[in-house]
């Protein structure tokens, strides 16, 4: 087993969006709003029920690497397939943080009292570090206030009270790498089960069908989706879900819905801004020597790129119309490259070592 900090190699290029099957999405088109959200539910509900065994195997399709360990999105463990996983014994302690992985349900399964077939939804279940895990506990999950993390993991993962405004009480906060993956991972829960949501309990629900999330909830999640965009990884694990339970994650195929439902983007959804963003990325390329970051565009000028860190905080921008910008970063971490060209505003995540 390796006890180290996953990060991506290089940089992630060209997202590809053919995986989406022709005709999946044609109930939700020209529509917005709690509207939109009922027709993707009627888009995605329908899927095969697993069981909690399945889950073993099913990771080894979903949360693996190309080396074979698996990701853990809450530590910086890299466990062997099967070999680490937890059986009855410790799951580690504070300082070995690391000795097996188990079935992490990010929206704990209390929430929803144990009920099928969320108790084995693939689109909300991760393998993670056992010990991370039973600290996380069923708290929500929130941004924990400076000076007041009860715990943190190897990674940076922390329980602890929250500073986001409008809650104070205990929450667990992932790292800023993966915030954006389970924004979206609540935006599905929440559309997908839309005829059962409302009776779940917990202090980021509001007890509807309709926005579904407190307001403090809601906000923090709509930052995450847009601090932390799409990535491969997410774009993989979506596919090879699909493949096993016969459902999508409608939130990465199409990351401007999370706006449309729940953001200030009253247009109609068209799946256009992805058809865009799809063309824009066939003829860009992002590429990276050590920190030096090069940003080539073939299809003409974009009118403005900027770089943010996983805090979301900006490294550099510039609005000179160019085809072409390069940039070295300050130090090795993830960052998000965010360009504008007309209407279309586009991100990318990258990670250097």
């Amino acid at each position: 087993m390796k006890n180290t900090l996953f990060l991506l190699l290089a940089l992630l290029p060209c997202i590809a969006w053919t995986q989406i099957p022709d005709g999946y999405y044609d109930n939700a088109m020209n529509k917005s709003g709690y509207e939109l959200k009922t027709a993707l539910w009627q888009c995605i509900f329908r899927h095969e029920q697993l069981s909690y065994g399945d889950l073993w195997t099913a990771f080894g399709e979903t949360d693996t690497d190309k080396d074979g360990y698996i990701i853990d999105m809450y530590n910086d463990c890299q466990f062997e397939f099967r070999e680490d996983q937890c059986g009855s014994g410790s799951s580690g302690n504070e300082q070995n943080q690391c000795v097996c992985y188990n079935r992490e349900h990010s929206m704990p399964k209390s929430w929803f009292d144990d009920g099928y077939p969320m108790y084995t939804d693939l689109f909300h279940l991760y393998p993670v570090s056992g010990y991370v895990n039973t600290r996380r506990s069923n708290y929500p999950f929130g941004e924990v206030k400076e000076g007041r993390a009860t715990f943190t993991s190897t990674a940076g993962s922390q329980l602890g009270t929250c500073g986001y405004p409008g809650y104070g009480k205990t929450v667990f906060e992932p790292v800023d790498e993966y915030k954006g993956d389970f924004a979206r991972t609540y935006f599905y829960m929440a559309t997908c089960y839309q005829e059962k949501v409302a009776s779940w309990k917990s202090d980021m629900l509001a007890g509807n069908n309709q926005q579904v999330f407190t307001d403090w909830a809601r906000d923090m999640l709509l930052e995450w989706h847009e601090m932390d965009p799409v990535s491969e990884k997410e774009i993989a694990r979506n596919n090879a879900v699909y493949e096993i339970q016969g459902n999508r994650n409608p939130f990465i195929d199409y990351p401007e819905l999370a706006g449309k439902i729940w953001g200030d983007d009253n247009t109609p959804f068209t799946g256009e801004e992805t058809g865009m963003e799809e063309s824009f990325w066939n003829q860009c390329s992002l590429r990276a020597s050590g920190r030096f970051l090069q940003v080539e565009y073939k299809g003409g000028r974009f009118d403005s790129v900027e770089i943010v860190d996983a805090a979301g905080r900006r490294i550099c921008r510039s609005s000179v119309k160019q085809s072409s910008f390069a940039f070295t970063l300050p130090a090795a971490g993830v960052y998000i490259v965010r360009i504008q060209k007309g209407k279309l505003n586009t991100a990318r995540k990258i990670s250097v070592l």
